[in-house]
């Protein structure tokens, strides 16, 4: 069962990948990194080693607090891109704007 719903997981990955409704170079290492920790998690040797290692008592939650931090990076990366397209957008209005005027301005001199 968990390995069903991991693979329909990538399954789903890849096919917004391949649609071109998710940019390879922004989230997809950490979404590769999410389903390959679905993968680990099926190991109990992974999990408890994972939860020794973090100093977790309880072993599943060292792995979901490991998928909240990979949740937590790709937050983070979608937020600086979204950003930087806002930013971008805005420099754009800005020229637009200063384009526009300067065409009138240049309009108006040119009047009789």
């Amino acid at each position: 069962m968990k390995l069903t719903i991991v693979i329909a997981l990538a399954l789903a990955l890849l096919t917004l990948v391949r649609r071109g409704l998710l940019q390879v170079d922004l989230s997809f290492p950490l979404f590769v990194s999410l389903i390959l920790l679905g993968f680990a998690s099926m190991s109990d040797g992974f999990v408890h080693w994972s939860a020794a290692a973090l100093g977790i008592i309880s072993p599943p939650v060292a792995i979901i607090f490991m998928a909240i931090a990979i949740l937590l990076g790709l937050v983070t990366v979608l937020a600086i891109a979204y950003s930087q397209l806002r930013h971008r957008q805005l420099m754009l209005l800005r020229y637009l704007a200063e384009s526009e005027l300067r065409g009138q301005e240049q309009a108006w001199k040119d009047q009789p």
